[in-house]
């Protein structure tokens, strides 16, 4: 028995990793992005960053943040800095100033010579933070 009509389908082959939605503005979806631009495996991504693949994986799949050591190079790596919240904000120039020099809220509070509590109170944008400690960290940031 003859077909009773011939139709030919056609459709464009998907990308075969998908790019994460445009409005998707998370940080593992900006490093997948990223990564997939370079048309680097996760591997290389990993290894460019000096982090087991594992870790690197959990970072795109928004599972865990990066350390505060490993954050410069991810604003290297994309190309902007993504925890730069367009403030002017004490909370947001300590969190950027800890990217900057790779320190813990402990290194820093020790080298302020505050409690590491209160750089977390600061960043965590908390209440109840004395004039005279903030000051001491506005200082110390310049």
């Amino acid at each position: 028995m003859a077909p009773i009509c011939n139709i030919t389908i056609t459709a464009v082959k998907p990308h075969r990793l998908p790019f994460p939605a445009t409005n998707d503005i998370s940080l593992g979806a900006e490093l997948k992005r990223k990564r997939l631009d370079l048309e680097w495996s996760q591997d290389d991504t990993a290894k460019y960053f000096g982090v087991l693949k594992d870790s690197y994986q959990y970072w795109e799949w928004n599972q865990y943040l990066p350390h505060i050591k490993n954050r410069k190079k991810v604003v290297e790596f994309l190309g902007f800095n993504y925890w730069y919240d367009d403030t002017n904000s004490l909370s947001n120039k300590c969190l950027l100033y800890r990217i900057e020099y790779g320190l813990t809220m402990s290194e820093l509070a020790q080298k302020i010579n505050v409690s590491v509590r209160t750089i977390e109170r600061i960043e965590n944008n908390e209440m109840y933070i004395s004039d005279e400690m903030s000051k001491k960290v506005k200082e110390y940031i310049k």
